[in-house]
């Protein structure tokens, strides 16, 4: 007959070993964190770093609190941490590099772009870039002349010359004034001058109504706007 012996306790130190928890928290920050680092780089739309960057610190900070006990989750809650910080880093970086280029090409456009207003034969708004404007265009002829099916018109000239050291575009917009009173409006281009090139614009004439010109004493036709863009 074999001796029996009673069970013997289970010493303390030899049971399994405790599974680590989960930590949520710390994987939602990581995630976050990266999510907001890949969408930094694209400016102004990078608005959505703030709310992004802020839950993944939250979230980072709490799941690398919980992550001493759960015993996991500590190097995610840890990069989440860090990227989130990253893309705040990364919204300003970024925002900065592209309204300086804005900035910088508004101001390459204000420098191709030159015009003025005139009145009187003088210009309301002054500016050397508007001198020059004005010195590449005359107005060279201002005749009523008979068109066809005997319609009155006025044959307006035009005559550009490019002082500048590029191509230039030109628009000049003016008015027929019938002793002192306008009549009609006038417009006149010329496209894509070189450095130095003349040009006539024939084309610039404008309707007129015959019953106001027929007794003026004096015709001219009025610059009023002018503007070149260079290419």
């Amino acid at each position: 007959m074999s001796q029996q012996y009673p069970p013997q306790p289970q010493q303390p130190g030899y049971g399994e070993p405790q599974q680590p928890g989960s930590n949520g928290l710390a994987t939602t920050a990581l995630v976050l964190g990266i999510i907001a680092v890949v969408v930094s780089f694209i400016p102004v739309l990078n608005v959505v770093v703030w709310p992004l960057a802020i839950l993944g610190v939250i979230f980072g900070a709490i799941g690398l609190s919980k992550a001493g006990k759960v015993r996991k989750g500590k190097g995610a809650g840890i990069t989440g941490l860090v990227t989130s910080a990253v893309a705040i880093a990364m919204f300003f970086a970024m925002n900065a590099l592209f309204f300086s280029a804005v900035d910088k090409a508004s101001e390459e456009l204000d420098k191709s772009y030159d015009s003025t207003t005139v009145g009187d034969g003088k210009s309301k708004t002054g500016g050397a870039k508007e001198s020059e404007v004005m010195k590449d265009f005359k107005v060279t002829k201002c005749d009523v002349v008979t068109g066809d099916l005997g319609i009155k018109e006025m044959a307006i000239h035009v005559d550009y010359a490019n002082n500048g050291d590029r191509r230039y575009s030109y628009f000049v917009e003016g008015e027929v004034l019938a002793d002192g009173k306008k009549v009609n409006d006038f417009m006149s281009t010329a496209e894509n001058l070189s450095p130095g090139q003349k040009f006539t614009d024939k084309d610039a004439g404008a309707l007129v109504n015959a019953d106001e010109i027929k007794d003026a004493k004096k015709l001219e036709c009025k610059t009023i706007k002018a503007s070149r863009t260079d290419f």
